[in-house]
């Protein structure tokens, strides 16, 4: 069955309610690189009971449609689907033990052309049981080889360009074999992130990265080093993925700050690959590098 754009671009999600306990998130935090260090205090409120606090890039995997691809109904080849870019904006910190509700909607369906791809837009407002908004995520999911139908084409955003200089700040956080079976708890259960067999029917040589546990590596790194542990001090977070990473990759943050945000890029090590480009981290008013 062809990817049926039509039925994509009216797609209408239930809302979805989640009410995150301490347990989730000090799982979460713990699957994203906090608690490395059993002698840094500054991360022990991400991932014990005492004072928690919640990672800030949680908020991408709350309250979500999750795997929506693998409906048979669009007709995506699910298996093969990439995450192209990843952001959360911030209105308040992530409440423990409260029920919270997303609502979703496809925001754009774009056309890279033929022998490309096409890429889906969605969005997701989370607000808390009287209606206050929280947060909004906007992701991009890039389907291989369904562009070149004719639908409109994506415009081009400001350019993002680094300093010419070398990076303020660098932070290395390794990964295990283990990383993305620790991960998918969290909710994710593609297969291709967990089934060699599925892996290497899409051209991988062994189960990926999620692209979401890329980005809570990345928002670990900005918390340890820019942020000090301040989950307030973060307004809005986004990258664009560049390249899997691969479980067991030390993955390596290179910050460039910027008066009110810091400018990010994150590599695969032992791989010499980028991951993430195009890493933006807005501070809270108030709040600077």
């Amino acid at each position: 069955m062809a990817f049926n754009r039509d039925i994509v671009a009216n797609l209408v999600f239930p809302p979805m309610t989640q009410t995150p306990s301490a347990k989730d998130c000090m799982f979460y935090a713990l699957s994203v690189g906090f608690g490395q260090d059993p002698k840094d205090k500054r991360a022990l409120p991400f991932v014990y009971e005492r004072d928690q606090i919640v990672a800030p890039t949680m908020a991408a995997v709350l309250c979500t449609p999750g795997h929506w691809v693998a409906d048979p109904e669009l007709g995506i080849d699910a298996d093969s689907v990439l995450h192209g870019e990843q952001s959360v904006r911030f209105h308040r910190l992530i409440p423990i033990g409260e029920p919270l509700t997303g609502h979703s909607r496809i925001v754009n369906v774009w056309d890279k052309g033929a022998g490309k791809g096409a890429v889906v837009e969605l969005e997701c407002q989370v607000s808390d049981e009287a209606g206050e908004l929280l947060w909004t995520v906007n992701r991009t999911a890039y389907l291989r080889g369904e562009g070149g139908y004719g639908g409109a084409v994506q415009p081009k955003g400001a350019p993002w360009v680094l300093p010419d200089r070398g990076p303020d700040v660098v932070c290395d956080i390794a990964t295990t074999g283990q990383q993305a079976l620790f991960y998918r708890l969290n909710g994710d259960y593609n297969a291709v992130h967990a089934d060699p067999d599925v892996a290497a029917a899409v051209g991988f040589s062994q189960p990926i990265l999620h692209g979401l546990c890329t980005y809570g590596i990345a928002g670990c790194a900005l918390m340890r080093t820019v942020c000090e542990f301040d989950a307030t001090s973060v307004s809005a977070l986004s990258v664009r993925f560049s390249a899997p990473a691969f479980p067991g990759d030390t993955i390596r943050t290179e910050i460039w700050k910027e008066g009110d945000r810091a400018l990010f890029k994150c590599s695969a090590v032992e791989r010499d690959v980028q991951i993430i480009t195009n890493g933006t981290l807005e501070f809270a008013q108030g709040a600077r590098a």
